[in-house]
């Protein structure tokens, strides 16, 4: 009886020994890169604008974006009933800076993808083109 519980011992120590740790180092390592992901998208700049509509009044036409390596997302979310013109301000470090012409319908929501590369950050978002 005891060589019985002795083996049993011997055979789930050998079998925690090799599935545990692996599994547990998985799930940590899962946990801390989704953690790890979780803090740096909460402490990444967030932008916005807001333009004023002509109809209705008090109405406003919202931006937001953050700051990419290469790209920058625009969100817009246009309350306004017609078409808003705006100028996003592209800042170059290596060179000239320039605007880019973005125009939403009324009433619309959604985003743009601009690739403006590495050295360039859009810095405002103005009315008009």
């Amino acid at each position: 009886m005891s060589n019985l519980r002795a083996l049993l011992a011997a055979t789930m120590a050998a079998g925690a020994l090799t599935t545990l740790p692996v599994a547990t180092a998985q799930a940590a390592s899962a946990q801390t890169s989704a953690r790890t992901s979780a803090s740096a998208a909460a402490t990444a700049p967030v932008h916005r604008a807001a333009l004023a509509c002509s109809r209705p009044k008090g109405g406003r036409s919202n931006y937001s974006w953050g700051d990419g390596r290469t790209s920058v997302t625009v969100y817009f979310n246009n309350h306004c009933s017609h078409r808003v013109s705006a100028k996003l301000h592209i800042k170059n470090a290596i060179g000239r800076n320039y605007t880019i012409c973005m125009t939403t319908n009324g009433g619309t929501q959604g985003k743009k993808k601009y690739s403006i590369g590495a050295a360039r950050t859009l810095t405002a978002i103005t009315k008009g083109c």
